[in-house]
């Protein structure tokens, strides 16, 4: 399981450093936090490929009621320190993923928020859900040892933009089938790209790829011979 280690001004930066390093996703890693940084040190971070080979019984131990309970404390805890009157509904899903493994699905759902609230949380393009996400993931992460890959949701924007990347996938397949080229689509966040790859997945007639480093990270969609 290869494994890289960075140093940077913040936690963000360094995770996003290695994970261009190493040619992986936020979702292909472990990340470890093993400095937090401050005025006099740098940040540093531990980032290692996924190992699908590798067996469970190496890997850390995972126990997603114990991430989902810390990470709605933790959050709930942050919008006290923001003045957000608002509360985090749960959501925990499994599913069998193609390893034959157990996969978790863990949704952190912030509620009773008013509509002016609600667009500065989520930010420009959804900026600021993104480093909200990050920084839960981040402390959980460091209470209990793995990357516990939280998914948070305000103003049910996720959601909604998971419907309109899966419409935009199927679209892009079907003029992919026409022409029989693949096209590229616009760089796109981690969590956005695996959106596209997870609503193709099943097609028998095109498969995707991610393609490009840091902030041109994009999808490719092309045609099965």
């Amino acid at each position: 399981m290869p494994s890289i280690e960075i140093s940077a001004r913040t936690i963000a930066e360094a995770t996003r450093l290695a994970l261009e390093q190493l040619g992986v996703d936020e979702d292909e890693a472990i990340i470890e936090v093993l400095q937090s940084g401050d005025e006099e040190n740098e940040a540093l971070v531990r980032v290692s490929t996924l190992d699908v080979d590798e067996p469970s019984s190496r890997r850390a131990p995972y126990d997603p009621e114990a991430a989902a309970r810390e990470g709605r404390r933790i959050l709930e805890g942050i919008l006290r320190h923001m003045d957000v009157d608002g509360f985090v509904n749960v959501q925990h899903t499994t599913a069998l993923g193609p390893d034959g493994e157990t996969q978790h699905s863990i949704m952190l759902y912030v509620e009773g928020l008013d509509e002016e609230t609600v667009g500065l949380l989520i930010g420009r393009r959804g900026e600021t859900l993104r480093s909200l996400q990050f920084l839960v993931n981040t402390i959980v992460q460091r209470h209990l040892g793995r990357w516990p890959q939280l998914v948070i949701d305000i103003g049910n924007y996720r959601q909604r933009r998971q419907e309109s990347l899966e419409g935009l996938a199927r679209r892009v397949a079907e003029q992919v089938r026409a022409t029989g080229k693949p096209q590229s689509l616009d760089p796109m966040q981690a969590y956005d790209r695996r959106i596209i790859h997870m609503a193709l997945r099943d097609d028998a007639t095109v498969y995707t790829e991610s393609a490009g480093e840091g902030e041109n990270r994009h999808v490719v969609i092309y045609p099965r011979k």
